[in-house]
Parts: structure tokens; C-alpha cells; sequence
């Protein structure tokens, strides 16, 4: 048809649930030794990564006489080696180096309270600001690893609990038992610098949800964590990514600024149109759909999503929050030799008007590693990066980036809670219903990195299953809840 393209397979959504669904459709085929598929990649901003955003700084010239340049990520901003195996085996084979292109961080937390009354640190140091109790640090860390082993190994007792229920339950029976502030002082606290955390707070999100993120990121119930940032932020992995795959994997059609709508126009291949609301108004007609995108976005941009998926996407709730690199050091403790890479907010109990999502970063911490001086614990210039700081910034201490844009950017996130376990269980029945695949961070776990190379994975082989078979795809069964987050965390964790 004049004034058309034609591809296999469309995604809509550039963050990395779509370039995983792309790499590995390509990957997988090639594998195999068939023909990969054309695929044309959307994406609506004018940049690839989603929550992977960078901001870029110059501070001038440093005491060696070399360009002061440094950078904040408004979004993710570090990753647990130890458990990332997939995304560590993508950063390989592009290029992306341990020790050059990410480091290890200088992982330290701090817990403090507004008013400045309580802060202590976890870091080990003596000198180091006021370390934590002895006996809530063992309680600590006898709930890492017994939550861990319980969330991996007894996924579907607990799948119904949330996490204060857990606490509560649980820690008497240990021995010694656990220490009564562990939840109000560290977990409860912890948790609400969450991104996936509802707007019901710490104490009901499902006991699941938490230790998946734990499990992950940090190691609960398995390898000890290897946190490391990305040296220049984390949209530089993911630039190296898109330029590799740009270069490499040329059945790949990447298009940015690209606002899709689509609608099914035919019952046989091809059978969906997708049309640009923006500037390219070129309509691509496609056999394949991946939606990649946020839930609500998916369901905004399909004209006729099947009824079942437009339900269960409709019971996705997302948070919506604001990221800023600033100067202020006024949502840190009071005391100074509590800064730590990670600053936690203590919520007074039942306190309202907080939002459930808060947490400060010191950059000049996060971005450190011992083993590299230009990036030294102590060294100037002192900026922090806040995600829904419990107090106004003032204008005049926003940094602006090398552009002369000020340092703030919108997050998005869905809540990781009941509904959305359910709703990742029940969405997995409906891949290629209609020749509809579902990827993202909303469909796998908290939608970590590697949970989205996983979603990845398997969606890429369901399209070729699809491709190789030709048969229609029925719906499914859902799998349990507590079964599919504990199968998950076994793949994703390493465990």
C-alpha cells in the first residue's frame, strides 16, 4: 500500500524491555540459524533507556588542571553484578567493561529522621558518623537471609503476607529474636526509598514484592551483592547498546520521537497498522505487536487491545514522582559524617503527607571506588541527587547540566503490590493472543534491569515459537502468585 512500510514485528517502548525483546528476537534466530526478523523499534521521547536518565555536569576545571566533569542518573543508577548475569553477558559481548565502564560503588547507608533527632549509619568504620545498634544490625541481617530463604523457598506460604505481617510473625520465633525497631527503623524505612513502593506505604506492600527487590539488588537469601554504578551514568550503557545493535543488528529499525497508535486492521498477517502521532506520520504495518511501554501508555496507544489484557493492564497503578540534582544539603542527616551513598528517611509512624517514595543520594559517594582517586569520597564539588525530596529545593540550588537545563525529570514507576503480582500472572495467559507479545517492567517482578532481559528472553522465544508452528495462540492458566515470584527469583537472583 502506497505511503506505507512493512515489518515483522513492531515494539512499542524504548526503554529496556523493548531493546531486550529486540536483541534477543535477533539473537535467538540467529541461533537457530534462521532468518532474524524485521523489527522496527518505537520509542515516543527523543532518547533510548526509559528510567535510565542521565544528566551530564561541568564544575570547571579540577586542582590538576583537567575538565571537573561529572554526572547524576535521575532514575537507575546502579546494579548487583553478582545477580545481573544476563545483563553482564549483553555488557561483554558489546564492550561494556568491568573496572572501565562500571565500578564497584562505596555501598553505605544512613537512616535519619527530619528533624534531625536519630542518624545512623550501616558502615562498619568507627569514626564514620553513629553506627548502628549491635542488635539491630544482627537483626538486619538475620532477616536478610532468613526473609531470603523464604521468599526462594517457601514463595507460596508467604505470597499473601505483607511485609509487617512477616516481621511481625517471624521475628519472635528467631533466636535471638528480632529487635522491635527492625521494621519501624530499617526494613519500613528501606523499603519506602523503594521506586515500586504504593502509596499505602512500607507496611503492606507484600512481603514478596520486597525481598524480590532484596533478592536482586541486594543479595538476600544468596551471593553476597556486588553493587557497582556506571561510570558517566547509566544511559551510557545503554547508548553503547543502541549503537552496537544499531551497527550489528541490521534487521533493527530504531525510531525516536515516535508516538504510536495502533489498531488491528486485518484478522490475517499483517495484521496491525501503527501510526506516529508526531512528526513522521509514515504507518508501519506489522504481524507482530510487543508492547514495551508503561501499562496505562499501552492502553492509551492500542485501538482495541483485547478485552482480558485491557483489564489486567487496567489494574496497573504507577507512581509518579519528581528526581532532582541539587545542592541542598538540608534533606541530608544534620551530621555530616552520616552522609552516606544511600540517605534514608525515617517516616514518623503513622506521619502523613510524605510521599511513600523518598530517598537523597550523595553523588560524590555513589560514584567512588577506592581504587580510582579522581572520584574520591571527599572531593568537591558536593552534590546530591533527591527522588521526591521530603523538602522544597530551592531554584537557586538545582544544578543545570551542560546544557543549561535544569537537573529535573519525572519518574514513573508501577506499584509492585498485590494487584500488579496478580496482574503479572494473569498477563502471561495472553501472550500472542491476537499476535500480541507484553514485555516491560510492569509484566516481570519490579522490573529491574535484568528482570527486563529476562521478559526479554522469553517473550523472543514464544515470537519464534509462534513463527515456527504457525499455530494460533489460545489463552493460558495463570500460574500462582507466590509460585511465579519464586521460580523468578530463582532465575533472576542467581539461587
Amino acid at each position: 500500500m502506497a505511503g506505507q512500510t512493512s515489518t515483522d514485528v513492531v515494539i512499542v517502548g524504548g526503554g529496556v524491555g523493548g531493546l531486550a525483546v529486540a536483541w534477543n528476537l535477533t539473537i535467538q534466530a540467529m541461533q537457530e540459524g534462521v532468518n532474524p526478523p524485521n523489527i522496527t523499534l518505537v520509542e515516543a521521547s527523543g532518547r533510548w533507556g526509559g528510567n535510565a536518565d542521565t544528566f551530564q555536569f561541568s564544575f570547571g576545571t579540577g586542582p590538576d588542571g583537567k575538565p571537573l566533569n561529572r554526572w547524576a542518573d535521575l532514575g537507575v543508577n546502579d546494579f548487583n553484578v553478582t545477580a545481573y548475569t544476563k545483563i553482564v553477558a549483553v555488557m561483554n559481548a558489546i564492550g561494556f567493561n568491568y573496572g572501565v565502564d562500571y565500578k564497584q560503588l562505596e555501598d553505605t547507608t544512613s537512616y535519619f529522621t527530619a528533624d534531625g533527632s536519630l542518624a545512623f549509619t550501616d558502615n562498619a568504620v568507627p569514626w564514620w558518623g553513629t553506627g548502628m545498634d549491635p542488635n539491630l544490625a544482627a537483626s538486619a541481617n538475620s532477616f536478610m537471609t532468613v526473609a531470603g530463604n523464604d521468599a526462594t523457598k517457601n514463595a507460596t506460604k508467604f505470597q499473601n503476607y505483607t511485609i509487617e505481617q512477616y516481621i511481625n510473625e517471624q521475628g519472635p520465633l528467631q533466636n535471638p529474636p528480632w529487635d522491635p525497631d527492625l521494621g519501624p527503623m530499617v526494613i519500613y524505612p528501606r523499603i519506602n526509598g523503594m521506586y515500586f513502593v504504593s502509596e499505602l506505604g512500607p507496611r503492606s506492600m507484600p512481603f514478596l514484592a520486597v525481598m524480590h527487590y532484596y533478592a536482586i539488588q541486594e543479595g538476600a537469601g544468596g551471593q553476597p551483592a556486588n553493587r557497582c554504578y556506571f561510570v558517566n551514568g547509566a544511559s551510557a550503557w545503554i547508548d553503547r547498546l543502541v549503537a552496537y545493535m544499531t551497527n550489528k543488528l541490521t534487521n533493527i529499525t530504531f525510531l525516536l520521537n515516535y508516538q504510536a497508535v495502533v489498531s488491528q486492521v486485518a484478522t490475517t498477517d499483517p495484521m496491525y497498522l501503527v501510526q506516529n502521532l508526531g512528526n513522521n506520520p509514515m504507518p508501519i504495518r506489522a504481524t507482530i505487536v510487543v508492547l514495551a511501554a508503561h501499562a496505562d501508555d499501552c492502553l492509551t496507544a492500542f485501538i482495541g487491545m483485547p478485552a482480558p489484557a485491557s483489564a489486567i493492564m487496567g489494574a496497573v497503578r504507577y507512581n509518579n514522582g519528581i528526581s532532582v540534582v541539587h545542592t541542598d544539603s538540608r534533606v541530608l542527616p544534620v551530621n555530616s559524617n552520616c552522609w552516606c551513598t544511600y540517605n534514608i528517611l525515617i517516616h514518623e509512624p503513622g506521619a502523613a503527607g510524605l510521599k511513600p517514595y523518598v530517598i537523597n543520594y550523595v553523588a560524590n559517594r555513589h560514584q567512588n571506588d577506592a581504587a580510582n582517586p579522581a572520584y574520591d569520597k571527599f572531593g568537591l564539588p558536593q552534590f546530591f541527587v533527591s527522588c521526591n525530596p521530603q523538602r522544597p529545593i530551592p531554584e537557586n540550588m538545582i544544578l543545570k547540566d551542560v546544557g543549561g537545563n535544569p537537573a529535573i525529570a519525572n519518574l514513573r514507576h508501577n506499584n509492585f503490590d498485590f494487584t500488579t503480582m496478580e496482574a503479572q500472572s494473569r498477563i502471561e495467559t495472553m501472550q500472542g493472543v491476537q499476535n500480541i507479545y507484553y514485555a516491560g517492567g510492569w509484566t516481570h517482578g519490579s522490573g529491574l534491569h535484568e528482570e527486563c532481559w529476562a521478559q526479554g528472553e522469553d517473550v523472543a522465544t514464544l515470537i519464534l515459537q509462534h513463527a515456527q508452528t504457525g499455530a494460533p495462540k489460545l489463552p493460558g492458566q495463570p500460574k500462582e502468585v507466590g509460585k511465579l515470584v519464586g521460580d523468578r527469583l530463582k532465575r533472576n537472583a542467581g539461587l
